[in-house]
């Protein structure tokens, strides 16, 4: 009896979420900010400047998503940050819909952000090359082939070549975008003191 319980809860959750995704572009719109990189969390105006949607509507959304168990918050200091459950029943579903959904630089971006090897990853500004910072001495799964060339730096590679300004670096961080937007790493200090600007790409917080 206690086995039926659990399939009709679960099933319950399945409708509710199905339910409030087709109900909203917008907050389709705000779930594929969490699907496409979910191991991190967002407060509202992150999600405001990847979305461009109102904050008003964010916030509506983010209770829906709540509500149904998508998404889960937490509080730190006066900042509320969210994050998508992995755990949910339908993450992967969802996930995939999300991925399938999108061009090749999102999918592989989408790809990636689940590696927790990779620290960093930028699109040249020719739009045919990716390149993925890894964390040193971590191994990374990467994709067998695809549409863009992906190049692979060992955070201390990446480093080197800061520091002494190698031109191979131009056309990711001068020219490219930033396709993760995890600026909190401590890779960005370094990005930022050898002065370089790294715009975001589109849709990343």
């Amino acid at each position: 009896m206690q086995a039926v319980a659990t399939i009709d809860y679960s099933q319950k959750m399945r409708m509710k979420a199905l339910f409030a995704l087709l109900t909203s572009s917008a907050r389709v719109t705000v779930l594929r900010v969490f699907l496409l990189d979910p191991l991190r969390s967002y407060y509202q105006r992150q999600i405001e400047m990847a979305t461009g949607l109102p904050i008003r509507a964010i916030q509506r959304e983010l209770e829906r998503l709540s509500s149904v168990g998508l998404i889960y918050r937490r509080a730190e200091g006066n900042r509320t940050y969210y994050q998508v459950d992995m755990n949910f029943p339908l993450f992967p579903e969802l996930r995939g819909m999300i991925l399938k959904a999108s061009d090749d630089v999102d999918a592989l971006r989408g790809t990636l952000a689940l590696e927790d090897a990779v620290q960093l990853l930028f699109l040249a500004d020719t739009r045919d090359r990716v390149l993925a910072v890894i964390r040193s001495g971590r191994r990374v799964t990467l994709p067998s082939k695809g549409p863009l060339a992906l190049e692979v730096m060992s955070n201390e590679e990446f480093l080197r070549a800061l520091g002494e300004r190698k031109e191979q670096l131009d056309p990711f961080l001068v020219r490219g975008l930033d396709l993760l937007g995890r600026r909190e790493d401590v890779l960005w200090r370094h990005i930022e003191a050898a002065g370089y600007n790294v715009q975001k790409g589109e849709g990343v917080p």
